[in-house]
């Protein structure tokens, strides 16, 4: 229900400003583009007792490919980011790198779809408020992943919908408490929705702005059990959003 609400909510304000009428041809070069990110990251921890903890984060990405621009033939795209959140004495940290490479088809002139195979890295590090130790429970997750994308070319910019799977391989976590213990455990190999809803505005101009929703979802499910707590799955829900100008 929330992806449902926050996709309608936001979603025409997106496309409020496309123009729908007249086309020229855009430049198909790759784009570099800097800007930032932000999220509202919903965490659950599941073990004996259920926990779970709201948490806004934002920080900055950086990207270069051609995903945004491409009409037909090789599409690729490399992403890195980082985002950082405290709140209630609670401290969240994210980074993540993407690489993308596939085919992309035009189906007419103004549309196209594409398949993308991709492999990524994702660490985050969760540091609890406690009255006694200093705690840090690190997530590090190598993945593949497979897109499906949709674009549609108006006159002065690009709009795409992309959904897949990230699929986890060889995971660890690790669970330290500051002067007392430091336990790693393997995490289950699993599988990850996500999707993403982009537009690259003025393509003609000097400066392409590019805008994004997205959702991901990434499950941390434990090959065993850490001695020091019973938790053993972590669930975490990301709605966010991306903003940036591209060269």
């Amino acid at each position: 229900m929330k992806t449902a609400m926050f996709t309608a909510v936001v979603t025409p304000l997106l496309l409020f400003t496309v123009p729908t009428v007249g086309y020229a041809e855009t430049s198909t070069a790759p784009l570099f583009t800097l800007g930032l990110q932000g999220s509202y990251t919903q965490l659950e921890l599941n073990g004996r007792n259920n926990e779970t903890e709201d948490m806004p984060e934002g920080g900055l990405f950086i990207n270069y490919g051609n995903k945004m621009t491409a009409t037909q033939g090789l599409v690729y795209q490399a992403e890195a980011s980082g985002m950082y959140s405290k709140q209630h004495d609670q401290n969240l940290k994210d980074g993540q790198a993407d690489l993308d490479l596939g085919w992309r088809l035009a189906l007419a002139e103004r549309h196209s779809v594409d398949l993308l195979l991709g492999a990524g890295y994702k660490w985050n590090r969760l540091e609890p408020n406690t009255s006694r130790h200093d705690v840090d429970l690190t997530n590090r997750t190598p993945f593949a992943k497979l897109v499906a994308g949709y674009n549609y070319r108006f006159n002065n910019a690009t709009l795409r919908f992309e959904a897949g799977i990230r699929q986890v391989i060889n995971g660890d976590s690790q669970l330290k408490i500051h002067g007392i213990s430091n336990e790693e455990v393997d995490l289950k190999d699993t599988t990850n929705p996500f999707a993403e809803l982009s537009v690259l505005f003025n393509q003609h101009g000097t400066v392409p702005v590019y805008a994004s929703l997205y959702f991901s979802r990434y499950n941390y499910e434990l090959d065993g059990q850490f001695r020091m707590t019973d938790s053993d799955e972590q669930t975490r829900d990301e709605y966010g959003l991306k903003i940036g100008a591209s060269f």
